[in-house]
């Protein structure tokens, strides 16, 4: 994108009180986007490792980077972990047929032959260590995984798996957690009302059957689900 027409959106939003968070992959692009006021990084910077000019201007302008590590590991994961096919967390985010698609002998040989799988497994460990230069530097790191955009970022499971790959990366448990809580509700500007567990917050709770803090997929020991004080009825729910 030409450079004037994304400082025209950024200072357009900005005039309206908006924030504006942009789709990024070279460091170069990161660094330009941010000296010109954008609010968000969303995904990684991937071309190469993020270094001290970026991650002290993002510090300083107080710029939000989102990870979203499932971009880059949803296009060779499932081909390389079948036994996904058969995890009960994930049957009930996916149809059999879905799964099948993603699991299956073609999709893996799809992606065994994909000329862009070394690419996209060397965006992942760029990811990984990019989020952790970023966390260690005090950026304010939030979370996405892009889930439903394509067929592999199943909406349910990968928000989950994401914080698995946070911790992967170096992130402690709650480190991961609260990327995904409080600091995301500071991003979308509503931390008044969600985000922690707080008297006088929106009471909006996952009841778990583990601790994520012994081990993250814990997360996906779901016992009950509470919005806005109220017990919902959730598929995933098991009690």
């Amino acid at each position: 994108m030409d450079p004037a027409i994304y400082r025209a959106v950024i200072d357009e939003a900005h005039r309206r009180g908006l924030r504006v968070a942009a789709h990024v992959y070279y460091l170069a692009d990161a660094k330009s986007l941010v000296a010109d006021g954008v609010d968000v990084l969303a995904h990684s910077v991937r071309d190469q490792l993020v270094d001290q000019q970026l991650l002290s201007a993002m510090k300083q302008r107080g710029v939000y980077y989102i990870p979203t590590l499932t971009v880059d590991s949803s296009s060779f994961a499932f081909a390389e972990h079948p036994e996904w096919k058969t995890d009960p967390f994930l049957q009930k985010a996916a149809s059999p047929e879905l799964l099948d698609m993603l699991t299956g002998d073609a999709a893996r040989q799809k992606v065994e032959h994909d000329p862009n799988l070394v690419l996209h497994k060397g965006d992942f460990a760029n990811d990984e260590k990019n989020l952790k230069l970023a966390y260690d530097a005090g950026v304010k790191v939030g979370f996405g995984t892009d889930s439903g955009a394509i067929p592999s970022r199943v909406p349910g499971f990968a928000e989950h798996h994401e914080l698995e790959m946070m911790v992967q990366s170096g992130l402690t448990s709650m480190q991961a957690i609260t990327c995904a809580t409080k600091t995301n509700a500071e991003l979308l500007g509503i931390e008044t009302t969600t985000g922690t567990l707080t008297v006088g917050k929106q009471a909006d709770l996952i009841v778990l059957d583990g601790d994520p803090l012994d081990d993250i997929r814990n997360t996906q020991k779901i016992a009950a689900v509470w919005h806005g004080g109220r017990e919902v009825p959730s598929a995933v729910a098991s009690k």
